[in-house]
């Protein structure tokens, strides 16, 4: 006869973590578990899993005792039947288990819940709730909203609203239960838990209609109950606790309670934080409930160093919260030189600081090294949410957000200034002046009230705070917006609501209680802007470039190389552009300096051209000599054969494509296009038109301009095509440059520079004009320009300028993938300049 009975795997139980206690002089017998995790989740039979940090997929081991690595890299995770669990990675895309590898099943997907019986709902990033029909391999929605769910004990669903609320599914309506919860979790037993939206574990005494505290833990954002009602509670840092563990099924001679020797949920002693049975509307600090739909991932809150306090009328109180980093803080604010340089600073609700340096690269500051550390992504304008993850725009106005694990486009929005705000606000403006809210499926930035903006910040409740193109500060949560009497050029909000400008006369400045703004010292050091982070404690870049700080903000660093490592997308973006303007005073002259090396040549003797390619690739060529290939390896350029190559052409203008492709044109007798691909050499024409530019973009297209008596036009052929079409109706093209992401860039006939915005070609600066002889735009999306007095100059999107760039010899220019500028310089003794590293 088989007999079967419980055993208890706890031999290691309370040595783990020095049998440490979660919080010192608790009752409840919480243990830290090993690992860290973002979230939980624990079926029926007792089988758990988890998510690390960096978005790692992990069974626990009830043998053993210890995590095993599972396949696949998600956000969130819910165990289901056996060792099948459902997850859903940083894009929002849904997956099954099938004990192998991992199927996916649906996309834009927020939060799922599965149980042993087969039972799966899952929420949408838009709040919609869909349950899983296995028979038929199909979704079928029901009705209600979640942005957390869990499957109670009769199959249905429970949910945790965008509001906090509580609210159980019984197959007809909803019912909603008091309280308010980030994570809510069922076991086999009655044991309900959440985690309140002040962090504290709670369980359900339904005889008494009301959430009962079990202390010991805190600052809880993900938690689980196992099969015998004991809770495994995951804390904002990451650390998993437990106030109890997991059984086996063994074989013995006879069944064995073991009940009372698993640690239990401890009633509270009074007083008891209770939430009142009636559902009492609390006008409280923005909570986390579930993850943003900016990515599935677990919102990690400001923590908070005391349990939550009943206050309020009613029969039983209300609960309410005060989240640390909305709170301002007393402290004197006192800056400290970091030694570091960066452009311009963002600083999210999780206390993130992020920034960018002068050539656009997205950085990131590392406490642990006192360093900025470089983050993939080159943008004009930097914001952080309240999760820390970045945002921006492109020099080409796109707009862009970063997963967690990948930077995104945000389709077919543009802008000039962007603003993350710790409710999860995202505010944009545009280059006349706007101001768009992005909507609540993340999807499009819808229009709100305000006018005039240059730069935009959001407050703590979404409300937007603006520069007006007159340098002016204005708030926009009124129609008209309330103006200031105080001109800007920098604005930020931090989460405690504090207001910080730059003002006109480089002074920092904050808004009193009074409606003032107030001047705060930056001794030494003349801000040029400002970034608030929590507690209202402001960063500052001075006009040195020197990043000024008042609070390093303690936070997790361990995974932010890896993050940095892993992420992939780009911030190139397709589609429209958008002009970035500035609040810098106009007639401001801004200049670089670059120093530049010569490259050795083989035997080149005579007129010289230089192109690049996006794939790296450098060469020199034109007149009737041959070719020449930088070598990197040897630093010089070394000849190479081509069939191009011809004692009867005459090349004045050349261009190479990422496949390896030679394009150039012959002047000798009639202008003639070629192109030289393994050697063999291809003519293209247009009917009644001459070539005289060519350039090539980094995804192969070939833009030609064509000329018929005084029309010049922009012509173009995709990689994948062999005809060329005309680009615009544009009909005063002298040169062109195109960059990634259908960037064009041209001179014009009356040597002004122009940037092509999706449906025509505009004057950059918009501010005015720029005369220039030739451009070019690099990989990255780099422009250099020469001017028409021989001055090299870089466009400088973020300030609406081209900047000067100092000791850079004469010559015709070409920039390659890194956005560095080549030039050369022709004559008797021709020679190649590359900017250095």
């Amino acid at each position: 006869m088989k007999r079967c009975f419980r055993v208890l795997v706890s031999g290691i139980w309370f040595l783990w973590a020095g049998s440490a206690m979660a919080q010192e002089g608790d009752s409840s017998s919480w243990v830290q578990l090993p690992g860290t995790a973002v979230d939980i989740s624990i079926n029926e039979d007792g089988q758990a899993y988890s998510v690390t940090l960096d978005g790692g997929t992990w069974r626990w081991d009830m043998a053993e005792q210890r995590w095993r690595r599972m396949s696949g890299d998600f956000a969130r995770i819910s165990a289901a039947i056996g060792n099948r669990p459902w997850a859903i990675n940083s894009l929002g895309e849904l997956s099954q288990y099938n004990g192998l590898w991992w199927e996916p099943r649906e996309v834009d997907v927020l939060d799922v819940a599965a149980d042993t019986q087969g039972n799966v709902f899952i929420a949408k990033i838009n709040g919609d709730i869909w349950k899983w029909y296995a028979l038929r391999n199909e979704w079928q929605p029901i009705t209600g909203t979640a942005k957390r769910l869990a499957i109670g004990k009769s199959g249905l669903p429970w949910a945790i609203t965008d509001t906090a609320k509580v609210r159980a599914y019984d197959g007809d309506v909803w019912r909603t239960y008091p309280g308010r919860a980030r994570d809510i979790a069922f076991g086999a037993t009655d044991v309900v838990a959440m985690a309140d939206d002040a962090g504290l574990v709670r369980i359900w005494l339904a005889a008494r209609k009301r959430w009962e505290i079990v202390g010991g833990v805190k600052d809880i954002v993900s938690l689980a109950v196992t099969p015998q009602g004991n809770i495994w509670a995951v804390r904002n840092d990451g650390l998993i606790f437990a106030n109890g563990g997991l059984t086996i099924d063994d074989t013995s001679d006879e069944a064995t309670d073991l009940s009372t020797t698993v640690p239990r949920p401890k009633e509270a002693k009074p007083p008891v934080n209770v939430a009142s049975d009636a559902v009492a509307e609390v006008a409280a600090a923005p909570v986390d409930v579930a993850p943003s739909a900016v990515a599935p991932g677990v919102v990690v809150p400001g923590s908070s160093n005391s349990e939550a306090t009943s206050s309020g009328g009613g029969s039983g109180g209300n609960n309410t919260f005060t989240d640390p980093v909305t709170v301002t803080t007393t402290d004197a604010i006192v800056f400290v030189n970091t030694l570091k340089s960066a452009a311009s600073l963002a600083i999210g609700g999780d206390g993130s600081v992020f920034g960018l340096d002068g050539a656009g690269g997205v950085l990131r500051w590392s406490n642990r090294r006192n360093e900025f550390e470089s983050f993939p992504g080159e943008l004009v304008r930097v914001t952080v949410d309240r999760e820390g993850n970045p945002w921006g725009i492109s020099a080409l106005g796109r707009v862009f957000r970063h997963t967690g694990t990948l930077w995104k486009q945000i389709t077919g929005a543009t802008g000039s200034d962007i603003s993350a705000g710790y409710d999860g606000t995202v505010l944009l403006t545009n280059a006349q002046g706007r101001i768009f809210r992005l909507n609540d499926a993340q999807t499009r930035f819808e229009r709100v009230s305000g006018t005039g903006a240059s730069l935009i910040a959001a407050g703590p409740d979404g409300t937007p705070w603006a520069v007006r193109s007159d340098q002016l500060v204005q708030r926009c949560d009124t129609n008209p917006c309330k103006v200031y009497a105080q001109k800007a050029k920098s604005i930020s909000v931090g989460p405690d609501n504090s207001v910080y400008i730059v003002s006109t006369n480089n002074l920092l400045m904050r808004l009193d209680q009074d409606g003032k703004f107030i001047r705060v010292q930056t001794p030494g050091h003349t801000p040029a802007s400002v970034a608030v982070g929590p507690m209202g404690y402001p960063w500052v870049v001075s006009d040195k470039g020197i990043a000024l700080s008042s609070k390093f903000f303690d936070r997790d660093e361990g995974s932010d190389l890896m993050v940095a490592n892993a992420t992939s997308g780009d911030t190139v973006g397709t589609g429209e552009t958008e002009q970035v303007v500035s609040t810098e005073t106009s007639g401001v002259v801004f200049r670089k300096n670059i120093r530049f090396t010569t490259v050795p040549l083989d035997q080149r003797t005579g007129s010289v051209q230089v192109a690049t390619a996006s794939d790296g690739a450098v060469i020199i060529g034109g007149g009737n000599e041959g070719f020449e290939k930088y070598d990197e390896r040897r630093k010089k350029f070394v000849q190479f054969s081509s069939s191009l190559v011809d004692s009867s052409r005459y090349f004045s203008g050349i261009d190479i494509a990422p496949n390896g492709d030679i394009w150039a044109i012959d002047t000798s007798m009639s202008a003639e296009l070629y192109r030289e691909r393994n050697q063999v050499v291809k003519e293209y024409s247009v009917s009644g038109f001459s070539p005289s530019e060519v350039t090539v973009a980094p995804d192969g297209t070939v833009f030609v301009i064509f000329r018929s008596g005084g029309d010049t036009f922009l012509y173009s052929k995709p990689d994948n095509s062999e005809e060329f079409k005309r680009f615009s109706d544009f009909n005063q093209v002298h040169v062109a440059g195109a960059g990634p992401g259908n960037d064009i860039w041209i001179v014009d006939k009356s040597n002004l520079a122009r940037q092509w915005t999706g449906s025509s070609f505009e004057l950059r600066p918009k501010r005015g004009s720029q005369k220039a002889s030739s451009i070019d735009v690099g990989g990255n999306g780099t422009v250099y320009i020469r001017d028409t007095n021989n001055a090299l100059r870089k466009w400088n999107g973020a300030n609406d300028s081209f900047d000067e760039v100092n000791n850079a010899p004469l010559g015709s220019i070409a920039v390659d993938a890194d956005g560095r500028p080549w030039i050369a310089t022709g004559g008797s003794s021709p020679t190649i300049s590359r900017a250095r590293d």
